[in-house]
């Protein structure tokens, strides 16, 4: 009975890991010279939030890829004999995205560098994936009354919501939309038709270091789910933090709606307050 719940409980974990989606991004490229493709270059990044580094060398075709990056910016060098040092500052890594990076180096002396501001991959040339990420800034200053960040759905192209009806993406129903923390899914596994309203896990703009959205083209890596919404939480770091906040609309800026207007109860014609 022993080895029987042992290989239950082994299973179990198995189709948990399978099921869990990353909460990471890549960084891919090749590098090249003046004359195609550069191979043995050395390639180093270093996470500029805490100072890891890793170092891969590029390939025959000069490719090179880091599969595994958490979310943040990153600084990127080349090297290579006769070549000057390509240095890349803010390469911005988003989860569940592809950065793209091409570099050519340029003839002249290791000690000579050529240094560049890359900032956020834009276009993603990668995967035919329609992705979005909204930014920890984003995240923590938009005023959201509930405090809830997957609000911050509706600020994606291909959606829409109004109070008679679930935010809906790319008119899909909302159970076709797949929400994760962390690589693993937070969603009320049997009522999913508020899915892109509500999560039962409940998450909070303070525990929330930035998500990704994908509408369209989903991989198979991704799991169920026509899109998907990939929440991470923020990485450590060595400073203390606290968030202190107040929303404050005042009712006498705002329209009253139809409904509330068209009615005689005195009790229900007034303008909700927006105080919190």
């Amino acid at each position: 009975m022993k080895r029987i719940l042992m290989a239950v409980g082994l299973l179990f974990a198995l189709a948990l890991t399978s099921f869990a989606q990353t909460t990471t991004g890549r960084l891919v490229g090749v590098v090249s010279g003046p004359d195609g493709v550069l191979p043995n270059a050395s390639v180093t990044v270093k996470d500029n939030k805490t100072g890891k580094e890793q170092t891969v060398v590029s390939e025959k075709d000069g490719a090179f890829t880091f599969p595994q990056l958490e979310f943040g910016a990153y600084t990127v060098t080349i090297t290579a004999p006769g070549f000057k040092t390509f240095v890349a500052n803010e390469v911005k890594i988003d989860v569940g995205r592809d950065y793209n990076l091409t570099p050519t180096l340029a003839v002249g002396d290791i000690k000579e560098s050529v240094t560049v501001t890359a900032g956020e991959d834009v276009v993603t040339s990668t995967t035919a994936q329609v992705t979005n990420t909204v930014s920890p800034q984003q995240i923590v200053e938009l005023p959201l009354i509930t405090r809830n960040p997957i609000e911050l759905i509706k600020l994606q192209s291909g959606t829409t919501s109004n109070s008679f009806q679930n935010t809906t993406i790319n008119g899909m129903r909302t159970t076709f939309t797949n929400i994760t923390r962390d690589g693993i899914n937070i969603q009320d596994a049997f009522i999913r038709t508020n899915a892109t309203d509500f999560a039962s896990g409940r998450p909070l703009v303070d525990d929330t270091g930035e998500f990704t959205i994908s509408t369209s083209n989903q991989e198979a890596d991704q799991g169920y789910g026509g899109a998907q919404v990939r929440l991470v939480t923020p990485r450590g770091t060595k400073d203390f933090h606290g968030a202190l906040f107040e929303y404050n609309r005042n009712s006498a800026f705002a329209a009253n709606n139809f409904f509330n207007n068209r009615s005689s109860d005195p009790s229900v014609s007034q303008k909700p307050p927006f105080r919190h």
